[in-house]
């Protein structure tokens, strides 16, 4: 089923309205209301709605970018020996703000939201990279995803991923 922009806003205020007459779930209300406005993929199966702001694999894509980074902070993390590889160059940077937004929205959700990943450093951009990263994670998932042990990665792969 698809909803149009004005349907999606009258859900989103129902479910503003459930906030106030229903306190004690106040939160979840929140929590839907954000997937109904943003058009989250992966979560608007929660609704068995399909709105298709943000595709369902490319919430997973960007999912796939985040874990990609957080097995690569705990291979880091787990070196003896880092040889020359910049402890900066493994955190997760986001995505462009002005080309990218719903990308950094969804990144946004997950961990500020979804509580996933809260490990990541938002910095003072909150996940805004300030340059198109879309085209470079896929390059590095390509990387990453053909590593034998993925969260086992040596120095030498880790900076094959950041520099793919």
């Amino acid at each position: 089923m698809e909803m149009t922009h004005a349907q999606r806003l009258i859900l989103s205020n129902q479910y503003k309205m459930m906030t106030l007459l229903d306190p004690d779930n106040a939160e979840r209300y929140r929590r839907l209301q954000t997937i109904v406005e943003r058009g989250f993929g992966l979560q608007m199966r929660e609704l068995d709605r399909e709105f298709g702001a943000l595709a369902e694999e490319t919430c997973r894509t960007i999912i796939n970018i985040m874990e990609m980074y957080h097995a690569m902070q705990v291979s880091f993390s787990n070196l003896t020996d880092a040889a020359g590889v910049d402890p900066r160059r493994v955190q997760f940077l986001g995505f462009d703000a002005a080309t990218e937004a719903r990308y950094l929205s969804y990144v946004r959700f997950m961990v500020n939201t979804e509580g996933r990943y809260t490990d990541f450093d938002a910095g003072t951009h909150g996940f805004n990279a300030q340059t198109k990263m879309w085209e470079k994670y896929q390059r590095m998932l390509s990387v990453w995803q053909a590593c034998p042990r993925q969260y086992h990665l040596s120095a030498v792969e880790i900076t094959q991923i950041i520099n793919a």
